[in-house]
């Protein structure tokens, strides 16, 4: 898809943030088994249950858009998953783990922060008040980890 324009970007980014909550959302199983602490074993799994209300939230952007839901590849967030998995797997102590997977976390949602901020704003810039809303929604869970 050639991106000539700020609704081809948007659309694009759409497709590129629905490919990131997949990729989060597959990854929070195996990060979730590494986590010992109850209370971030607690808040991974909240995470998780965000992500999927992210993800229909997504799909539903997507059809009122009359857009496919495909995912469209963001290397961005494989390389902060694979930091997280390798973090993960590399350190024993269970306390030390659990500091990384939570920072880990933080910067995967702060990345989410940083693409439903720009879609937002790109939504309102082209009229999609209803879009803007529930981005606005999806926001708020990435902000709320």
């Amino acid at each position: 898809m050639k991106l000539t324009t700020l609704n081809d970007l948007y659309q694009r980014t759409i497709h590129d943030v629905f490919y990131a909550e997949k990729e989060v959302l597959r990854a929070s199983e195996d990060l979730e088994k590494k986590a010992t602490q109850k209370d971030l074993k607690s808040a991974m799994k909240k995470h998780k249950d965000d992500v999927t209300a992210r993800l229909k939230r997504l799909e539903a952007v997507m059809s009122t858009l009359k857009l496919k839901a495909n995912a469209h590849h963001a290397a961005g967030i494989e390389g902060l998953l694979k930091e997280a998995k390798s973090l993960a797997d590399e350190i024993s102590d269970d306390d030390t783990r659990d500091a990384a997977l939570l920072a880990s976390l933080q910067e995967i949602e702060h990345y989410g922060i940083n693409r439903y901020g720009t879609l937002i704003a790109w939504a309102e810039t082209l009229g999609q008040k209803e879009t803007a809303r529930s981005l606005h929604e999806s926001l708020a869970t990435a902000k709320d980890f």
